[in-house]
């Protein structure tokens, strides 16, 4: 392989826009020529000695217009590919991620080989449309979904989430597990930092976005039952909704929203315990970061990924989804008794093991 191009709406959020640098960096490392591709210019990484092609200052204006802004937008980004191809080396490959991006990438008119990577399984979003009463949007959801992917190239991030796609009747051209890449050394090298603010009191922590399916009032239910526990610390940035939940179970001494953070790993490292209590997940990134740190997890079961990522021995420290009284025995299983993590665990999620598996598939 020779040039690389990586598609995505933004560079804001810690998912599968976290997931698109790290696998630039992994092929850039390997001497391969990388492009970013922006929908619309927001970023809020470092992506130093990346090379970033921006689609728009905004996308708002062209959701206005739906059908002719997505066609707009998918006649610039032919433009934009077809003006780097001009010193004559093309793509060997287009990687689109998440569906406001892959809707725009299929409209597209290139010859390159084109793979769209799912990061989340995306039954759980039709079922929550159900649960709210909105069923012919779910039903728009899934037809989207069957249209935007069929007959299609797909790698999905878990296993979990490859099965799911059957599940809603998705029938892709081929469908390849590929796990997200974990860089361990710069992992573990950045968790040996010391920032000012870590705590220096026995903590655990949440690592995760204040959203629905993080399930952030499940975690702070099952905090209120256990005994004695160490201080929560809640990685996400601050909502009111937030502390309401907090006041809620009289948690204001105990639980602290302590924010984003651009280096989580040193506060993941020196926690006690690392606790996930998602209803839905692509991968569950943090966990397998937590387990490269050495720091023991408990996760709820939910449909992809962690089954995955807690095997074996770990594979008692899961709990069922949206139940609290079983999150509480997790952790308290968890607290008094964590095997050792070694290495057998993340050997799947390492860098060079994923880059092979892409070289495979895509003949690098």
């Amino acid at each position: 392989m020779d040039r690389i191009g990586l598609v995505i709406r933004n560079l804001v959020g810690g998912g599968a826009e976290k997931v698109v640098l790290h696998l630039a960096k992994m092929f850039q490392k390997r001497g391969i020529d990388v492009h970013i591709f922006l929908l619309e210019d927001h970023i809020c990484y470092d992506v130093d000695g990346l090379t970033i092609h921006t689609l728009s200052k905004k996308r708002k204006k062209y959701k206005l217009f739906k059908s002719k802004g997505e066609k707009d937008l998918a006649k610039l980004l032919e433009k934009t590919v077809q003006k780097v191809e001009e010193d004559g080396v093309k793509f060997d490959v287009l990687l689109s991620n998440l569906p406001a991006t892959d809707r725009i990438v299929s409209r597209v008119n290139l010859k390159n080989n084109i793979y769209y990577i799912i990061h989340t399984a995306y039954s759980l979003e039709i079922n929550e449309f159900k649960k709210r009463g909105q069923f012919l949007r779910a039903i728009r959801r899934r037809r989207l979904y069957k249209r935007l992917y069929k007959d299609e190239n797909l790698i999905c991030v878990s296993e979990g989430i490859c099965i799911d796609l059957g599940n809603i009747g998705i029938k892709p051209h081929s469908c390849k597990v590929i796990y997200n890449p974990f860089d361990i050394y710069m992992i573990q090298k950045e968790g040996e930092k010391s920032p000012k603010d870590l705590p220096n009191e026995n903590y655990m922590v949440h690592v995760g976005a204040y959203r629905q399916e993080k399930r952030h009032d499940i975690l702070l239910e099952a905090y209120s039952k256990l005994i004695n526990p160490p201080k929560l610390k809640l990685f996400c940035d601050y909502y009111e909704d937030l502390e309401k939940l907090i006041d809620k179970f009289a948690l204001e001494e105990k639980v602290e929203i302590f924010g984003f953070r651009k280096n989580p790993y040193p506060y993941i490292k020196h926690a006690k315990l690392l606790i996930l209590s998602s209803e839905r997940e692509g991968l569950g990134n943090v966990l397998i970061e937590a387990l490269i740190l050495g720091t023991p997890i408990v996760s709820t079961d939910c449909i992809s990924g962690p089954s995955e990522i807690l095997v074996d021995e770990l594979s008692k420290y899961l709990a069922k989804v949206n139940d609290s009284d079983e999150l509480v025995k997790k952790i308290q299983l968890a607290l008094d008794n964590y095997p050792c993590i070694d290495n057998s665990f993340v050997e799947k999620f390492k860098e060079g093991t994923i880059y092979n598996e892409y070289c495979t598939l895509l003949g690098g």
